[in-house]
């Protein structure tokens, strides 16, 4: 495609890649989704809205600004903790209108401040929600349990859209995680004035682009310039990791070898351990 991309080719585009046209999605827009669109990313939003206009949408608003860590704590928990401890000075309390990391670009604020828009409460694993069931949506989080959104959209036969991303960004494929038992961990986090426990924290998404063969086939894309926007159903990837991850329990982990998080699940697969 030659030249910026258009409102209408949006979205055009996220019709064509939506499975279950009168159902919820999950969005998950790359930094750079709307780099080459005309009007930046206001008319990205713009377009999402269009194309999910009477629909509720959910988006991954994650601050990882809030945590904090013990100078000691569990085992087996994929974290060095004296090596934590500078960063505990920066660290600052969740609010709602707390940005999120930068990984997540500006569209989750941007939807955030959407009318009508609501954000779950959790300080580290935020989601912003739009749409007629936002509320019912951000009440589904918990502290124990933070993927209670995906389990929400998953329900309801929903759609994950990822715009520009691909599947390292694909934070639904930690619900899957949650649903094989594969070992979670303890993190900390400050929020209404104290320090808070959030138990069940995932573990690391660099190998999650492991995943795109197994479900190509229920892949659908849309090329846009440099930009790849792809739609798949929520009910059938989970079908198809979960099988992966109960016939391999190590599959999609990434390869880093200094990397604690799956080097922990990689040790509770082998030798299992004490949950974190």
């Amino acid at each position: 495609m030659v030249g910026p991309i258009g409102f209408r080719t949006l979205v055009l585009a996220l019709e064509a890649i939506r499975w279950n046209p009168d159902g919820p999605a999950l969005i998950v827009a790359a930094p750079d989704a709307a780099e080459q669109v005309r009007g930046g990313i206001a008319t990205l939003l713009g377009a999402v809205q269009a194309a999910m206009a009477g629909e509720t949408w959910l988006t991954p608003a994650f601050t990882s600004s809030t945590m904090v860590y013990p100078r000691t704590g569990p085992p087996d928990n994929g974290v060095v903790y004296l090596a934590m401890q500078g960063g505990n000075a920066r660290a600052v309390f969740f609010r709602p209108d707390l940005a999120a990391d930068p990984e997540w670009g500006s569209f989750p604020e941007m939807a955030r401040r959407l009318p009508g828009a609501r954000r779950s409460e959790h300080p580290v694993l935020s989601f912003v929600t739009v749409g007629p069931r936002a509320e019912a949506v951000a009440a589904a989080q918990s502290l124990q349990d933070p993927w209670g959104p995906l389990r929400w959209l998953h329900a309801e036969g929903g759609d994950v859209l990822l715009l520009g991303a691909d599947h390292t960004m694909n934070v639904a494929i930690h619900y899957v995680e949650a649903l094989a038992g594969r070992k979670t961990f303890l993190r900390w986090a400050l929020m209404d004035r104290r320090v808070v426990e959030l138990p069940g924290f995932p573990g690391c998404r660099r190998g999650f682009g492991a995943a795109a063969p197994r479900l190509e086939p229920i892949t659908r894309r849309v090329y846009l310039s440099e930009r790849v926007f792809q739609g798949l159903p929520m009910g059938r990837m989970v079908e198809i990791l979960l099988e992966l991850l109960r016939r391999d329990p190590m599959a999609l982990l990434c390869e880093d070898p200094m990397c604690l998080l799956c080097h922990a699940v990689r040790q509770h697969v082998l030798y299992g351990s004490r949950p974190a």
